[in-house]
């Protein structure tokens, strides 16, 4: 699925390569391909074949100007041709290194009269190419280059040295090559020069070096190859930053992306077609995967539509490679796990959990290893090294909203935000539920997804995912997902639209018992209330703000009354909180004093009261939204106390130095953030989806649940890092710390929710 909402003229585009591969010449291709013997030469003479018959349509480069054999489009749809090429089981390290790595970075800076001669034919697929950047010492740090080009007599240079670990280069006739043209000035990265070196003939020599994967690495010995001077890619002693940028355009995640998104795809299939059964913590585990594998999807292809505009974002691109190439760590040890229903006899090479395995590492290493990621992210995102600096923003397309949001906050809660934000606050950071639920009505976040014509602004969910963040960086705990999610229900038209208009006024407030039986109803029979003759009968425990609001909404099993005949399924129902037969009783979460156990005694249900059936159309939207704006509340809480994390590790000194600087903390610091941003755009994509009209609340469970894990990692990091003053109770991030262990349960464990998940929806259907 792509991630990126494409033009129409895009999505013509996605629609003929899509036919393409599937009728005429390209199918024949990709079908002998498939059918060649995998240890003979015509397999890559195949794969080969496949590529000219795209650059003959002028989509193997599609992003290219016409004149070099592309079609004048650009990133997104070399990209499109790119997963189509994974989809139908083409290797795509060819294609990859050759067009988007060797190819792009000539297009950008190359000699008019090499682009002119080589750039069509790579387009056509006549030729390959490949890059020469690694030594045995010089891997990221480019700066420890020891090949070298020397002036040659009568013009031109020529190259000593010794290329390691480079892939596609067995098929490349020609490569991109670093080498050192000058001692290194102010910095250690100028004095590189790049070359567009051949790779036949006198003065270099290629002898392959077998590695994990079926993707050979070669060594490249140069020994007084000559090459032009018009081969000199770029100014020399000037290619650092051409490098630097041509990282950034392949750092974006896309090529780890699809390969796990065509693993899991395969995984699943098979576990769907298999008779052997499989364990819940397998499925579990699946769903677990599946939204890893998503967000990893809406990681890559942002950066794949920064690109289309002209935007290169280094640090964006590290968290997405990050966060992609690790998950493939556990997906091929899931793979692997599960035996025979994952590899069934007569696979084809490439699609077993075996050929995953001996790949996966390579994904994590290719174009910058993981910890040079999270170095990167550490230094020139979060400025560990400088004590006094704020660390560097990320994209944010709701920053305006989110802004006008902390305006209201702070003047409305100023001890709320002065207390998360690290301040002592001698009079306590918490208000009266009253109070707090007038200010956010006050605020317009309660009317912001409600329809108009009931007094509503008609916004979407990705806006209000937005508030709840906001919500969670200071803590705000009010009725605002549980009132919402019943006035959205309610609706502008029927029998409850007062519902929606009072709750829009601020004169109706409501408590969903949402926790381990939960809204769903999945848990025994013995969990939920019992619905008989128009009253409630038993108990919901774990419900927020019970005290307050008017109407409590549970899931009831119906026993029998009017239109509701005996069944197992479950319904939403609603009573009112002040009558006879509803009695509270207060929990103490960690501290944590607003939850509930309610015990129903024949509570009569209010009118209209049957809200709508679990696992119906209604409900589904419902949960949808009411778990995405849990995640988005959780999201808050864990990027305010990342954010007195940092502060704090930057400004405590041991040893002489800030302990943000130690590598061990600064890289996880790092993760972190990298996951934090992961998540954010995860939750905000599926957001959009839910406002585009896909109603996903499986998916969305799972991802609730990869956010619960986050928040607990992140507050238990924070207590851990602040070291014993973090563990006092006048220490903001201990707060932090209760909170997470209580919210990232309100909706059930993510053990239940990956279950539920897993129960409901098959991970790649």
């Amino acid at each position: 699925m792509t991630e990126i909402a494409l033009t129409a003229q895009q999505r013509s585009f996605a629609d003929e390569i899509a036919a393409f591969f599937d009728q005429g010449p390209m199918s024949a291709a990709v079908a002998a391909y498939h059918d060649a013997d995998p240890a003979a030469p015509d397999r890559t003479d195949a794969l080969r074949a496949a590529h000219r018959v795209l650059g003959a349509r002028g989509l193997l480069a599609p992003g290219w100007p016409s004149a070099y054999g592309g079609r004048g489009l650009g990133p997104v749809e070399t990209a499109l041709v790119h997963r189509e090429l994974v989809r139908h089981g083409l290797p795509d390290l060819l294609f990859v290194v050759s067009v988007c790595y060797a190819g792009n970075l000539l297009l950008l800076a190359a000699d008019d009269s090499v682009r002119e001669e080589f750039l069509p034919r790579i387009a056509s697929g006549e030729l390959t190419s490949c890059t020469l950047y690694s030594e045995s010492g010089a891997g990221s740090d480019l700066a420890a280059l020891r090949t070298r080009a020397e002036p040659a007599p009568g013009g031109g240079y020529r190259l000593f040295g010794v290329k390691t670990y480079s892939q596609a280069t067995e098929h490349a006739r020609y490569g991109l090559v670093a080498a050192r043209t000058a001692p290194a000035g102010d910095t250690p990265h100028q004095g590189i020069t790049l070359f567009w070196a051949p790779l036949e003939g006198p003065g270099v020599a290629v002898r392959p070096e077998p590695c994990l994967s079926d993707h050979p690495f070669s060594v490249v010995e140069f020994d007084g190859l000559h090459v032009p001077d018009a081969y000199v890619v770029g100014a020399p002693g000037e290619a650092w930053p051409l490098l630097n940028a041509a990282l950034a355009v392949e750092r974006t995640g896309l090529e780890a992306h699809l390969k796990l998104r065509g693993w899991l795809d395969t995984l699943a299939a098979r576990i769907r077609a298999s008779e052997a059964p499989v364990a819940p913590a397998a499925e579990a585990a699946l769903a677990d995967l599946e939204i890893r594998v998503d967000a990893g999807g809406f990681l890559a292809w942002e950066q794949i539509g920064r690109q289309a505009h002209g935007e290169l974002d280094h640090v964006g691109a590290a968290m997405s490679k990050w966060w992609n190439t690790e998950q493939a760590r556990p997906l091929v040890r899931l793979a692997q796990d599960l035996g025979p229903a994952a590899d069934p006899p007569g696979a084809a090479p490439g699609s077993r959990p075996g050929d995953w395995y001996r790949e996966a590492p390579g994904l994590t290493l290719s174009a910058g290893s993981s910890e040079i990621m999270l170095h990167s992210i550490a230094g020139a995102h979060l400025r560990v090294q400088t004590a006094d600096a704020a660390a560097g923003e990320l994209d944010d397309a709701a920053a305006g909203f989110r802004r006008r949001l902390r305006g209201f906050l702070a003047a409305e809660f100023p001890d709320l935000v002065a207390a998360a934000a690290g301040a002592a606050v001698a009079a306590g950071p918490d208000r009266g539920p009253g109070d707090a639920w007038a200010a956010l009505v006050r605020s317009g976040a309660v009317r912001l997804t409600l329809p108009t014509g009931a007094g509503g602004l008609g916004s979407g969910l990705a806006d209000s995912v937005v508030a709840a963040e906001e919500f969670g960086r200071v803590l705000l705990r009010a009725p605002y997902q549980d009132t919402v999610a019943v006035a959205e229900l309610a609706g502008a038209e029927g029998p409850r639209r007062t519902w929606a208009e009072r709750a829009a006024r601020g004169a109706l407030t409501a408590a969903l018992a949402a926790g381990p039986a939960g809204l769903r109803g999945a848990g025994p029979a013995g969990d939920l209330p019992l619905l008989r003759g128009g009253t409630l009968t038993g108990r919901a425990t774990a419900v927020p703000h019970a005290d307050t609001a008017e109407l409590l909404v549970v899931a009831a099993l119906p026993a029998d009354g009017p239109g509701l005949p005996e069944s197992a399924e479950a319904v939403l129902v609603a009573v009112r909180r002040d009558q006879p037969g509803v009695v509270l009783d207060r929990e103490d979460a960690l501290g944590l004093t607003d939850l509930y156990t309610v015990r129903f005694r024949k509570a009569e249900v209010v009118a209209d009261g049957v809200l709508t059936g679990v696992g119906d159309a209604p409900f589904a939207a419902l949960l949808d939204r009411y778990q995405l704006r849990q995640a988005g509340y959780l999201l808050g809480l864990s990027a305010q106390v990342f954010d007195l994390t940092l502060d704090h590790t930057k400004r405590r000194r041991q040893f002489g130095q800030s302990i943000a600087s130690f590598q061990h903390v600064s890289l996880r610091l790092a993760a972190l953030t990298a996951r934090l941003f992961a998540a954010r755009t995860l939750i905000g994509g599926l957001a959009l989806r839910h406002d585009r009209g896909t109603v996903d609340p499986a998916r969305s469970a799972a991802a609730l649940a990869l956010v619960a894990d986050l928040a607990r990692d992140t507050t238990a990091d924070a207590v851990q890092l602040h070291g014993a003053h973090g563990y006092t109770l006048k220490a903001p991030v201990q707060r932090f710390y209760r909170h997470a262990a209580v919210e990232s349960r309100r909706l059930g464990s993510p053990q239940e929710l990956r279950a539920w998940a897993a129960a409901h929806w098959l991970p790649g259907s």
